[in-house]
């Protein structure tokens, strides 16, 4: 398969009792997924335990990451028999504790993309001046009060 250009993130937030029906949905699709030609990776993860972790005694979260060679790719598969039956056993079994998120990205940025994005951002006005950022840009620093941890 060529360099995926579609990559998908979809979290779950499963009771803990639907967790096998979960389980048993979630294998069915990845496996009718990783047999498509067009899917260059579908994988299902857990959240671990840390600090600020979402998952509780009540839900478990769950990360299915997909990769697809295309938008029309995708949206076959989404159609498929196979995602139309995960979608239905999600709804019908009262798998999920509330709506489960989706987000979809292209591909992997480079370094260099991302110096790219600064300058085009820079020259559009779009940089807010902060006053403890070096000259010629700004530089990760740990913060407590950031999701990831910088600013």
């Amino acid at each position: 398969m060529t360099e995926p250009t579609v990559r998908v993130c979809a979290s779950f937030n499963v009771r803990k009792s639907a967790l096998p029906d979960f389980c048993q949905a979630a294998s069915r699709i990845a496996t009718e997924a990783g047999l498509d030609e067009h899917c260059g990776a579908f994988r299902v993860q857990r959240e671990i335990g840390w600090t600020r972790q979402v998952s509780t005694e009540a839900q478990s979260l769950f990360m299915l990451v997909q990769e697809w060679q295309s938008g029309d790719a995708l949206e076959e598969h989404v159609r498929s028999p196979a995602a139309m039956r995960f979608d239905r056993d999600l709804k019908e079994g009262d798998i999920l504790a509330c709506a489960p998120m989706l987000s979809l990205f292209g591909p992997e940025l480079l370094v260099a993309d991302l110096k790219a994005m600064a300058a085009e951002a820079r020259a559009s006005g779009l940089e807010l001046p902060n006053s403890e950022d070096p000259p010629g840009g700004s530089v990760l620093r740990p913060d407590s009060r950031s999701v990831a941890g910088f600013r």
